[in-house]
Formats: C-alpha cells, sequence, structure tokens
C-alpha cells in the first residue's frame, strides 16, 4: 500500500496580513573595512532589497523610498533596535545604544542603499560608536554587522509572485525611522558591503560622498581604496600590473576610473609620497 500524502493547505490572504509584525526589521550583510572623510566616519550598506526574508516579509523599496526623508530626519542608527524597543521592554539607558545618524539614502532599482555617520566623542553614545568603530578597525578580521531596517508599518497586501506565482504578503507602507546594526541576517539575500563607498556608491556621480570617484586629488574614494592597495601589494597578495583589475572587479569602478586609479596608484608609488 502506498503511503497517503498530505496535502498543505493554501494560506488565506487573512492568515498571510496576519503573519506580518507591526514593526518591520529587514536586515543585510554588513562587513565593512576602514573609512574616513574629513575626520568623520561613515557606514554604507544595502539597506534591503525586494527578496522574501527570514520572516517571509516582502518589503516594497517604493514603501522606504516614500520614507526615506523622514528617515533622514528623524531616524537613527542604533544597536539591536534598542532605541526603538527600549521603551517597552523597560531597558535602561536605552538612548546609549543610538550610535549615528544617516546623512544620506539612495534608492536603485529594486535596492535601499543608505550612507551613515558614526558618532564621535566621549558621550556614552559615542562611546558605543567607538566599540563599533574599533571591532572594524583595530582587529583582524574585522567584525561582521547587519544592518536591520526598523520602522512601523503602515500598510500591507498581499500579492502574486511573479517568479513563482505564489501569494505573498507584503509591506506598502511604512514609517521608516532605525537603522540596527546587529549580528544576526534576516534577509539572506542582501551582499557584503563595506564602509568604503563601493558598488552603486562608486558608480554615482553625485551621490553620498564621490564626485569624479578616484581621480579626486585627497578625497575619500582614492584614500581609503590607496591604503587598501598598497597593504595587498606588502603582503605580496597583489601584483602592480593587476592594479586596475582589481579596483574594477573589488569595488565596481568603470573600466575607465579604474585605469585612472591605477595610473595615480602607480605614480605616487614611485615617487613614494602620499603612501603609508
Amino acid at each position: 500500500m502506498s503511503p497517503m500524502k498530505t496535502s498543505i493547505p493554501t494560506p488565506t490572504d487573512q492568515q498571510l496580513l496576519a503573519e506580518l509584525p507591526d514593526f518591520i526589521a529587514v536586515g543585510g550583510l554588513l562587513k565593512a573595512t576602514p573609512s574616513e572623510a574629513d575626520g568623520c566616519r561613515f557606514l554604507y550598506f544595502q539597506a534591503s532589497n525586494e527578496d522574501l526574508d527570514h520572516q517571509n516579509e516582502v518589503v516594497l523599496q517604493q514603501a522606504l523610498g516614500e520614507s526615506a526623508a523622514y528617515f533622514l530626519r528623524h531616524g537613527n542608527i542604533d544597536l539591536s533596535h534598542y532605541t526603538i524597543l527600549g521603551p517597552k521592554s523597560g531597558l535602561a539607558n536605552f538612548m546609549d545604544y543610538e550610535i549615528g545618524k544617516p546623512v544620506a539614502v539612495k534608492m536603485d532599482g529594486a535596492g535601499t542603499f543608505v550612507k551613515a555617520q558614526l558618532y564621535q566623542g566621549d558621550s556614552p553614545m559615542a562611546q558605543n560608536a567607538n566599540r563599533v568603530w574599533a571591532s572594524l578597525t583595530r582587529q583582524t578580521p574585522p567584525c561582521r554587522w547587519y544592518p536591520s531596517v526598523g520602522g512601523a508599518v503602515l500598510s500591507k497586501s498581499v500579492q502574486t509572485d511573479p517568479a513563482t506565482g505564489a501569494k505573498v504578503a507584503v509591506i506598502d507602507r511604512v514609517r521608516w525611522n532605525n537603522v540596527a546594526l546587529d549580528r544576526c541576517p534576516v534577509n539572506k539575500t542582501i551582499p557584503e558591503v563595506s564602509a568604503a563607498p563601493v558598488g552603486v556608491f562608486a558608480k554615482s556621480l553625485n551621490g553620498f560622498v564621490l564626485q569624479t570617484a578616484a581621480v579626486l586629488p585627497d578625497g575619500l574614494p582614492y584614500n581609503a581604496y590607496r591604503e587598501q592597495v598598497a597593504r595587498a601589494l606588502l603582503a605580496g597578495t597583489l601584483a602592480a600590473q593587476d592594479v586596475a583589475a582589481f579596483a574594477e572587479r573589488q569595488w565596481g569602478l568603470s573600466a575607465e576610473l579604474a585605469g585612472q586609479f591605477s595610473r595615480r596608484f602607480l605614480t605616487d608609488l614611485r615617487n613614494r609620497r602620499n603612501l603609508t
């Protein structure tokens, strides 16, 4: 006798919507390398995309885009959403876990990218920010952090996944007011990013910190990338003739900008100036 097949009932729209929380936490992997500009410390990361995450949520990027101005004006960067969840849980000194603020948001296709500035100084908030920065810059290997987008869900709906035909619950309006750094990822498809502007940041002509990318005489991109290449050359993991290909592959620079970076770097190398 063949075993009986057990069918799994298809959830109703109401059941799908009931599974969505009133507070979102949509994360991606942050693996940072040192990056400073004019004494300020910045983190760059892809905050979200439209893939289904571990919590079976899909957040439309339009929802984050519509709330980007609110996030830039009222939002913060903290640890583990403690500044949001702390008042409800009775956590003492929950605002001490705020470590920075957003300074730019960029929408690129189905992805949302954020530039955030970490606090500096001796305050409790700055001390926590210092610990995060030290974990990225003063140890080998650097820590991995997972940014998680937080905010209040204002509207949700059920839509059909064009790839599978299945019904999925979608968050289509949100009041975005927080990004937390955490140790546990939520969205498993967001790629690793760097504290140095790479990928979409490196290709942007007027977004975030890049103006003319690798050709800035004393700008952040050249200084930050230069140090990485110098360390790789000293370690013997990169040959001088491969610098342009490395810049193009590793940071998403165009072939033209990668070539400009390589020529500038090798000129500095020959002259033994501006290299640490």
